[in-house]
């Protein structure tokens, strides 16, 4: 998981410190996750499964071949603090 500011525009100057931006950074968690694994745990909350191990179980099979995801990235998932992927997965 990486930690990202979710505004690029975002510049720093002497008004708008570290802290300012890393509060702001903390408000979106951005996984290396695929997008479709993204949709496939959000495809699992939507019918009723809430844990981990129901999601690896119900959806595992789609998951990314060379880099599933993490219990802890399935957690943010689930808990809403993952929201977006990071990119590296777009071929």
């Amino acid at each position: 998981m990486a930690l990202t500011d979710s505004d690029k525009r975002l510049k720093r100057t002497p008004d708008n410190d570290r802290d300012i931006m890393r509060a702001k950074a903390e408000r979106v968690l951005v996984a290396d996750l695929s997008e479709n694994d993204i949709r496939l745990i959000k495809w699992g909350k939507k019918r009723g499964q809430t844990t981990v191990t129901a999601i690896k179980e119900t959806v595992g099979a789609g998951f990314n071949k060379k880099k599933p995801p993490t219990d802890a990235e399935i957690q943010g998932v689930l808990s809403g603090k993952i929201e977006k992927p990071t990119g590296i997965f777009k071929e």
